[in-house]
């Protein structure tokens, strides 16, 4: 795995959290996911890479941080339904800053970054590459 495709998006995701949400985010020891089934994520923002990188970037959440981040933002809402679609809203909103800044930071390479897609509900499933391993890269905040 390149770095220089990495790290992109690590900085952009860390960039997206300190702006938005006014929190570092503090990134863990990189591991190799083994593509199991059950995972605890509930949401998964994705983002396909294409040219001289190939491979898929996915920011994966639980439900329960993207409610805190929705607090967090200052959004209102008026019931569960409007509170529900604002966070699917955020988080789409989110993977596309990420994926945004991260391909200003791909110049010098022929790398094209599709339009993010956010996958939910429990156990759901990311068409993950066959031919290279899923590097996660964990984050912790306050």
């Amino acid at each position: 795995m390149n770095v220089a495709f990495v790290n992109p998006f690590l900085s952009a995701t860390i960039e997206l959290f300190e702006r938005t949400f006014a929190l570092t985010p503090v990134p863990g020891e990189p591991f190799i996911d083994e593509r199991m089934r059950k995972h605890r994520w509930d949401i998964s923002a994705v983002m396909v890479l294409t040219g001289s990188a190939i491979g898929v970037v996915a920011i994966r959440l639980t439900k329960l941080l993207a409610d805190k981040l929705l607090v967090k933002s200052g959004v209102e809402w008026k019931g569960e339904e409007e509170r529900s679609s604002l966070c699917d809203a955020m988080v789409g909103e989110m993977v596309n800053i990420v994926s945004g800044r991260a391909s200003g930071q791909l110049t010098g390479y022929d790398i094209e970054i599709s339009v993010p897609i956010v996958i939910q509900g429990e156990n759901h499933t990311v068409s993950w590459p066959e031919r290279a391993p899923i590097i996660g890269i964990p984050f912790s905040t306050d």
